[in-house]
């Protein structure tokens, strides 16, 4: 009898199972040991009279890890794989319930190779990985970063020390109002919990919400709700000068811990109103902050919203993390009120001025949501399966503004011709397609609580030859009527290339030099020059009697009609809503009549964001709390 021995054989280890699953809640188990057996295989071979080769089945043992759907809960699985291999075999692999060891042998014509096997025991590591089971789709859950590019370069992060959107957009997410509007455009406490008016109407006082803290953690207390809308009053701002009319220095006052009052000094029907205007608005933070002068932007951003600030690399990004102390409303959330709910863990501004460059990124996933893209993509991301488009709405205005301080558009019947002979749908159909604009003659938006029709007669009239004989009988002597219409801003810039031709036929001399909006914003302040200016205003601006600046004689070149005026001041003195709506219907017809300006389209503004954004607002600006993502 001979015997061979062979060299050792090792058997391949366990493969690493389970590839880590993407996302924030993926369990990572502690490393565990996981015993695995190597084959060592001695041969004897000896001869045997026998005929035939037989062919044997080897049992093996087998036990295979998965993926084990948990939530949040650590699995320990433990992986044992025995097998044994011979060669010159017909092998057949099943799983069994119990270890087996089988010895075989193969018999031979004249030789027989008998394989011994011997079990040899060594120790591997492996991370394993469990799952967790994930949670349907369109249930909101926490987690995750938003990476907004923001629609502008961002110069200050202070709302009250600069009232712009780029600044509020991202302030909203930090600071929170005294009342705010639901997705229905409608009054709603936030900060509030209850108020009470005097008999006189003269007298408001505001309890706040129990268990309100600040960023520093800090509970909110009436001393910093006053200090905020002091510094705001300051301003001079549409909604603060209004506020200011019917206000003194000593006017807020603190009664206590949560409560503080307002003494007005005549009856301001839409107090609550300009505390809860969406722009230019009384943003509460601590009252350290607030004791900074309007003029001056806080040194830092301390308030009491979802989101608390971290860093801002200047020219670069701007980031916000979950404010892990806030407590919501219990009512339903619904536009800015509500139960608020930050679930994303941080939200991120990112500055990339190129457009182009903007919407590439959406497209390959690099950021999630792009504020206030330009129309020109608009079908390309309407398009796109993986990009949601929501409008802004009631979003912005076209308007052209009219210079009443020199001629020609300082004779009434000029500014009617001119209204006369303007076509609303070819104005708006330059800017973009009609998913994206509206026909509207109400001054005050539709698809809002201020929706009326009253003078729509004189709205969109395309009366070319009464818009000439209006102009006729004018008095219009021919002077030359210069445009402002800037030649690189997406949504006024085509405005001017319809108007002048327009204004030509009617008869006005017109000149439209090429100027940029930078040159544009510098040439308005030169009223002794210019005639006409295209542009457009918004209805978080002016969407309201009481902070609408056309009519309120603020801007020294817009008409200014005393009777327009003591409406405006009607309006805000009333406290039936009723009563309000008629003052409005007033105020539309006469501002069609007398024409102090030119409204044209309703449009909405686009930030096209991907789909994994769930529970998206969009109203006067993009609010990013009740968002999550689904990814």
């Amino acid at each position: 009898m001979k015997r061979l021995s062979l060299a050792l054989v090792p058997m391949a280890l366990l493969a690493l199972l389970l590839a880590a699953c993407a996302g924030e809640d993926t369990v990572v188990e502690r490393v565990v040991t996981v015993e695995v057996e190597r084959i060592v295989r001695e041969v004897v071979v000896k001869e045997v009279p026998v005929e035939k080769i037989v062919t044997v089945e080897v049992v093996m043992e087998k036990e295979v890890i998965r993926e084990v759907p948990v939530e949040k809960e650590v699995v320990r699985i433990l992986e044992v794989e025995k097998i044994v291999e011979v060669e010159k075999a017909v092998v057949v692999e099943k799983e069994v319930e119990v270890e087996k060891i089988v010895t075989v042998e193969l018999v031979v014509e004249k030789e027989v190779e008998v394989e011994v096997v011997r079990i040899v025991t060594v120790e591997v590591e492996k991370i394993l990985i469990a799952t967790p089971t994930p949670l349907p789709a369109g249930e909101p859950r926490f987690g995750g970063t938003l990476k907004i590019v923001s629609q502008g370069s961002i110069a200050t992060l202070d709302p009250v020390f600069s009232g712009f959107y780029v600044a509020s957009s991202v302030a909203s997410h930090i600071f929170e109002t005294i009342f705010g509007r639901d997705a229905n455009i409608q009054l709603r406490p936030r900060l509030a919990q209850s108020w009470s008016v005097s008999p006189d109407e003269l007298t408001y006082t505001y309890n706040l919400r129990d268990g309100v803290t600040l960023h520093n953690g800090r509970l909110l207390t009436a001393e910093d709700v006053v200090a905020s809308l002091k510094r705001w009053q300051d301003t001079g701002s549409a909604a603060a000068g209004m506020f200011g009319r019917f206000t003194d220095d000593d006017s807020i006052s603190v009664v206590d811990g949560d409560t503080f009052q307002v003494q007005l000094t005549d009856r301001l029907g839409v107090l609550n109103d300009l505390l809860g205007a969406p722009f230019f608005v009384g943003w509460v933070m601590d009252k350290d902050q607030a004791s900074t002068p309007f003029s001056e932007a806080a040194p830092e951003l301390i308030g009491t919203g979802p989101y608390r600030f971290v860093k801002w690399d200047v020219g670069n990004q701007v980031i916000l993390e979950r404010h892990g102390g806030y407590v919501p409303r219990t009512e339903p959330a619904s536009g800015y009120t509500g139960e608020t709910i930050a679930y994303l863990d941080r939200l991120i501004w990112l500055e990339i001025p190129d457009e182009s460059t903007k919407i590439a990124g959406l497209l390959t996933g690099e950021w999630d949501v792009v504020d206030g893209a330009v129309w020109d993509f608009f079908r390309e991301l309407d398009d796109d399966p993986d990009i949601q488009v929501p409008l802004s709405k009631p979003g912005n205005r076209s308007t052209i503004y009219l210079n009443a301080l020199i001629g020609p558009m300082d004779l009434v019947k000029a500014r009617q011709a001119l209204r006369a002979g303007i076509d609303v749908e070819a104005l708006m159909f330059a800017l973009g397609p009609q998913d994206l604009w509206i026909l509207c003659p109400a001054v005050y938006y539709c698809g809002t609580e201020l929706e009326v029709n009253d003078g729509e007669e004189l709205y969109n009239e395309k009366d070319m030859v009464r818009a000439q004989q209006l102009l006729a009988d004018s008095g219009y002597a021919g002077e030359t009527t210069l445009i402002l219409n800037p030649t690189d801003y997406g949504t006024i810039t085509p405005l001017g290339l319809v108007l002048k031709p327009t204004m030509e036929e009617i008869g006005f001399v017109v000149d439209m030099p090429a100027y940029d909006w930078a040159t544009v914003i510098t040439q308005y302040g030169n009223t002794d020059q210019w005639s006409v200016g295209t542009s457009w205003d918004a209805h978080w601006i002016n969407g309201t009697p009481t902070t609408d600046h056309l009519i309120s004689g603020s801007v020294g070149y817009i008409l200014r009609d005393e009777e327009l005026m003591s409406l405006q001041l009607a309006y805000v003195q009333e406290a039936d809503k009723a009563k309000r709506l008629d003052i409005v219907r007033q105020i539309n017809r006469q501002r069609l009549e007398k024409v102090p300006h030119i409204i044209l389209g309703q449009f909405f503004p686009i930030t096209p964001a991907t789909k994994a954004l769930k529970g998206f607002e969009f109203r006067s600006y993009p609010f990013y709390a009740n968002a999550w993502l689904e990814r």
